[in-house]
């Protein structure tokens, strides 16, 4: 038995020994706190990912594309497929002249596999860079990220462990988990996503710490922004957030100079967002707008043939309604695509919507469709010697999948919008109270994220919109984590910058009655 002091205090069990009370005071610091959040996630999401086997997220053709930045090519084991049924971990060299440099598809997840190959030399694994290595890299970059939201929270260990395990719930779900060992730039994106949320949860601490969460924030907004064309949008939120934001420059604490750090931060981030449309290959300006047109517009037309006079087009080009660029008999192979090709714009098409409303309604509710499905089902998550069925999904941890099929999509995106409202009514009045209303202004972006990525997957491509909902579902995710933490996880205004709690004062006592 452990004998007490007259205090009534448990002694301490041994100099050798750390004891609970000695953990419970390392865990009721914020930097102890983040580091063991941050270590258990990376630790965690690396069981969650390769234990009892390694799963990832099968090749749907645009592998290649990404890989030639590389130079590499799929290295397919005996009995594989490279596309769409088994997760292909390995690329090896391409043979010259393999890759063409046009085609490649320039992103931010270029920058994630070139740390990844080096990584994956160190873990002994072959060729020029292997998917398992850059899992690894997600489950680190994951940790680190969660470790820098942690440190953002106050209040009981149970409270913010609850509110670091849902983060963990949205990050590891099997919707999100298997980009990390893919040859998608999705992974970037998520990353992305989740630093600049960790940054944007310290913009109401200290000067150092608003300094700091400014630039884990920008940081992970350049890599979700650059992460593909379809992310360029989520530049305006992160922007929205900054104008919000003040970040004192040394001495200078006016109002006018603490907004010059952020005001440089939007400037980083909108210019990242030119860059990557920049980046598009030309092809892909082309491919995309015409998919919504035949696939989005004259697929879903009651009318093909006036549809497609509206737009510009003949109207026998109604003959191609529904077939996308990649389908037998597309229409760029018509004689007369020459003649027509400048109308594949996305100017002409929102031209289009804006004098049908309805149309525009129809394909908002098939969004939402898509949101709901939450992952595309044609894309496998094994590898081949892994045993299962060809095109088989893992579901290791579904918690946020399993609230998502209970809400429904419609359902989670009402949600957001009420949590954005609220929030955006909250923030004058939380002017007094920074960590919570630094939260508040966290969800709210992400409430931006998700209504924008939503819209862009929406109406920028009219094919796997299961899959272009990801962004949009993850901010979703996010915005629920990070509103309960603003709930339970900021603390009073009086404890914000470190200063003590006002001294208790007792009432002054009134003068006695004589007599």
């Amino acid at each position: 038995m452990t004998s007490q002091d007259a205090s009534g205090e448990k002694q301490s069990s041994g100099p050798g020994s750390p004891g609970p009370g000695r953990v419970a005071r390392f865990l009721g610091r914020p930097g102890g706190f983040a580091a063991a959040a941050g270590l258990a996630t990376a630790v965690l999401m690396a069981v969650r990912i390769f234990l009892p086997g390694p799963v990832g997220m099968a090749d749907n053709g645009d592998g290649p594309r990404r890989m030639c930045t590389l130079e590499a090519v799929t290295r397919l084991e005996p009995g594989s497929t490279p596309w769409w049924s088994y997760a292909n971990f390995g690329y090896a060299h391409a043979e010259p002249g393999g890759c063409d440099p046009e085609a490649a598809y320039r992103s931010s997840g270029t920058w994630l596999l070139r740390a990844a190959q080096p990584l994956g030399h160190w873990l002994g694994l072959p060729g020029v860079v292997d998917l398992r290595a850059l899992a690894v890299l997600f489950c680190l970059l994951a940790g680190l990220a969660t470790a820098v939201f942690a440190a953002a929270l106050r209040g009981g260990l149970p409270a913010r462990s609850l509110i670091c395990a849902a983060l963990f719930a949205v990050v590891g779900d099997s919707v999100f988990a298997g980009y990390a060992a893919s040859p998608y730039s999705e992974a970037a994106g998520l990353l992305g996503i989740l630093a600049a949320t960790a940054g944007a949860a310290h913009l109401g601490g200290s000067a150092r710490a608003r300094l700091g969460g400014l630039l884990v924030l920008t940081a992970g907004a350049v890599v979700a922004v650059a992460s593909k064309t379809q992310s360029v949008t989520m530049a305006a939120p992160f922007a929205g957030l900054l104008l919000l934001t003040r970040v004192p420059l040394g001495r200078a604490a006016g109002a006018w100079a603490s907004r010059v750090l952020p005001l440089c931060a939007t400037a980083v981030i909108l210019a990242t967002g030119v860059v990557t449309l920049q980046w598009q290959t030309e092809s892909f300006k082309v491919i995309n707008p015409t998919e919504v047109v035949f696939v989005g517009l004259l697929g879903t037309s009651a009318d093909p043939a006036g549809s497609a006079v509206e737009l510009g087009l003949p109207a026998d080009f109604a003959q191609y309604a529904g077939r996308s660029w990649w389908t037998p008999d597309p229409p760029q192979s018509d004689p007369r695509w020459p003649l027509v090709r400048d109308r594949m714009t996305y100017g002409n098409i929102a031209a289009f919507l804006l004098r049908h409303p309805g149309v525009a309604a129809d394909i908002a509710l098939g969004a939402v469709e898509d949101f709901d499905a939450a992952r595309p089902t044609y894309l496998g998550s094994y590898p081949v010697g892994a045993g299962e069925p060809a095109g088989a999904q893992e579901s290791r941890l579904t918690v946020f999948s399993a609230l998502l099929r209970f809400l429904g999509g419609g359902t989670l995106l009402l949600i957001v919008l009420a949590v954005g409202a609220v929030g955006a009514r909250r923030l004058r009045a939380l002017r007094d109270d920074p960590r919570r209303r630094a939260l508040v202004g966290a969800a709210l972006c992400l409430a931006g994220i998700t209504v924008a990525q939503f819209l862009t997957a929406a109406y920028g491509e009219a094919i796997e919109g299961v899959k272009h909902q990801v962004f949009s579902l993850f901010a979703a995710g996010l915005v629920l984590v990070v509103a309960a933490a603003a709930v339970c996880c900021a603390p009073r205004p009086a404890a914000v910058e470190g200063l003590p709690e006002p001294a208790r004062r007792e009432p002054e006592r009134l003068p006695e009655r004589v007599g």
